[in-house]
Parts: C-alpha cells; structure tokens; sequence
C-alpha cells in the first residue's frame, strides 16, 4: 500500500505544458488532458504575444490553468524601451484577464540576463507565476543566467539545457536542477515526444514537460484552418504523451 501511494503522488506531481497558437488547439490540447496551456501568437520563430482576442477567448473558455506569452516580436531577446513598455502593458492585460502565467525574458546586448527590467516585470506580474523562457538558452554563461533568473524572482525556466532536443539536453538541465535546488522549477522542453518523454524525464529529474507536439497539427489546404479530424488528432496526441508520461 505505501508503494502505491508514493506512485499515485508521483505521477500527480507531473505537469504538462501544453504550447498553442490557436483557441482551437487550446480547446484539443486541454480536451487531450493537459495540465497547463501556454497561449502564443503564431509559433513560427519562437511565437509573439497572442492576439487580445484570442487571449481573451481562451481565459472565457479554458478551465486548467492558462499561460500567456509575452514577447513582442521574434528574433534576438533584447528590447528596445519602446517595446518594454509594450511588454509591460501585455503583462497587465494578462492580469486583468486572469491568466495563471506569463511567459517572458530580457536579455541584455552582451546577451547575459537583464535582471532589473525583467524584475520589474516578475513584480509586475504578481500574482500571477513567471516562466523565463528561452532567452534563457541563449544567455552566454547559463551557470550566471540560472543565478540572474533567481534573482528575478521567475517561478520557473522554460529550457532544453541549450541543445538540440529535450533529450540531448536532459544532463544539462538535471545540472541546473542541482544548482538550483529549491530556489526555481525546470521546465524541459525540445521536440518532446511520446517516444523520448519518458527518458528525458528521468535523465533531468524534471516533473514538468512543454511540448509543442506540431508534427501533430495539419492544416486544411482549402481553408488555412485545422478540420474537427485534425483537432481531434492532436487531442489524441496530447492524450498519448500524457498517458506516456504516466506511465
């Protein structure tokens, strides 16, 4: 009986993030048994912040707790003051919606961790958690970047220990975890799939999985839209991988 217990907590305390830029695949990603849903504008280059509509329409509809990225444009994670204040409205509009988190991160032009704008807006985000994302990967020395991001007070670290994949970077971030100890949560993200979920689990020590699962997303060529087949097939999707992580 004791065994059994400690396996039920364990496989209670696994989280699954779920990554969408549609209401449509964040209505399948929560029907598939997601745990948490990260809400983007479009995904190509990394994702912007999602459109105030569609942050608005996912908050009315989406039960488990909600996401919201908030980064202004793709490439390079350094941000002007103009586009700082931008962030920091998205931050209070996420607020007044609702949200359970927001995704964000600042890096400086030497690419090391802009503590006090990012700070600034951890704070401004209260109450509601913080996930660095993978501006994180990107920071010249992460052992530093780890620390700066502490010190922001972030909930959390979007990462993939800086490799190609979840897997590959699965030590790499079992090493963050380490030095972290208590002070932060790492959230393993790379191509994370049915097939590598598991092992890349148990080679980081991490509890919590972000996974984009796109492979999984068709788009009908007629309309640009996804059918019901294929919002079905990616809550198929989210349902296996959740069930693999299970396991």
């Amino acid at each position: 009986m004791p065994t059994s217990v400690a396996v039920s907590k364990s496989k209670l305390n696994k989280t699954l993030e779920i990554c969408v830029d549609s209401l449509g695949l964040a209505l399948a990603a929560e029907q598939g048994g997601a745990d948490r849903i990260e809400l983007c504008g479009p995904l190509h280059g990394g994702g912007i912040t999602p459109s105030a509509g569609l942050a608005a329409a996912a908050r009315a509809k989406i039960n488990v707790p909600l996401a919201m990225l908030v980064r202004v444009r793709t490439g390079a994670f350094t941000v002007s003051a103009a586009e700082f204040e931008v962030m920091r409205r998205d931050v209070l509009y996420a607020r007044e919606l609702g949200m359970d988190v927001v995704v964000l991160g600042i890096l400086r032009d030497d690419q090391t961790v802009d503590v006090e704008r990012t700070g600034a807006l951890v704070e401004l985000s209260r109450p509601m958690q913080v996930t660095f994302h993978r501006a994180f990967d990107v920071a010249v020395d992460r052992e530093q970047a780890l620390a700066d991001v502490i010190a922001t007070g972030a909930t959390r670290i979007l990462t993939s220990g800086a490799s190609a994949s979840a897997l590959l970077g699965a030590a790499a971030v079992a090493h963050l975890r380490e030095r972290a100890a208590t002070r932060i949560t790492m959230l393993l993200c790379g191509g994370v799939g049915v097939t590598n979920v598991k092992q890349a689990m148990a080679i980081s020590g991490t509890s919590e999985v972000h996974a984009a699962l796109r492979s999984s997303v068709a788009i009908d060529a007629s309309t640009g839209t996804h059918s019901d087949a294929d919002l079905d097939h990616f809550a198929a999707s989210v349902a296996k991988l959740k069930t693999r992580m299970l396991s």
